[in-house]
């Protein structure tokens, strides 16, 4: 499922910021993709009806505002909904490999996956190190948001960024955390913080204005998978 608008500056109009969530989930569960029991229905409320409620509003937000600020919009943004992450993020992938825009075009890949599950404030954004841009973009519109952010380096995430990382695409993932119900029938809606989900909508939406109102592109890093590795083996050796 996929949804683009252009963007209205002429040397910008073919660069895009492209927002993603995926709307699978594991069904009745099996053995290979549910910690709970096999047969009951996983709703997956947080995992990820809530990065795809994120995103629709955020397009809602994003569309009001282009209709009466035009010029803030001088980059494009496409909102597209993947299926298959549950599988191996088989949607996102597959776009990846035979896109409907040039990948060169996509300035920045924001992915939302489990953001309905804000608690003590803790809001987690992971793949910052894929470009120097983000730590200046995140410390400005958090200002105003006032999340107690958690800064994650790797880029490379158990989620549809992967897809696009790769392709010399700058990502950010926005993620509140897992729980005890992750990937469980107990995933239902009442264990949601829409009051938080709301704030999120709000602090995304503010950096995806950011992006396509102009300016340089964020620059991409690259990253290898081995150095966070071994940053890992030896953070757990001086333990």
């Amino acid at each position: 499922l996929l949804a683009m608008v252009s963007g209205g500056d002429p040397k910008r109009k073919n660069e895009f910021i492209l927002l993603t969530a995926h709307y699978d989930h594991v069904g009745y569960g099996t053995r290979s993709d549910s910690y709970g029991p096999i047969g009951f229905i996983h709703n997956g409320a947080d995992d990820n009806a809530s990065g795809v409620a994120a995103l629709l509003e955020i397009a809602a937000n994003l569309a009001k505002r282009r209709e009466s600020k035009p010029a803030e919009f001088q980059r494009g943004v496409i909102f597209s909904f993947w299926s298959g992450e549950e599988l191996g993020l088989i949607g996102s992938a597959r776009y990846a490999a035979k896109p409907t825009v040039n990948l060169s075009n996509v300035v920045a890949y924001l992915n939302f996956d489990m953001v309905g599950r804000l608690r003590d404030n803790k809001l987690t954004l992971q793949g910052v190190g894929s470009s120097s841009a983000w730590k200046k973009l995140i410390e400005r519109r958090n200002v105003l948001a006032g999340f107690d952010l958690t800064l994650q380096q790797d880029p490379y995430l158990p989620t549809d960024t992967t897809s696009f990382y790769p392709k010399g695409i700058p990502v950010l993932a926005w993620f509140t955390g897992s729980h005890k119900e992750y990937h469980r029938p107990g995933d239902d809606t009442d264990t949601l913080n829409f009051e938080g989900l709301e704030r999120i909508t709000k602090f995304a939406g503010n950096m995806v204005r950011d992006l396509a109102g102009g300016g340089d592109r964020p620059d991409y890093l690259k990253v290898e998978k081995y150095d966070y590795q071994l940053k890992l083996f030896s953070r757990v050796f001086e333990l």
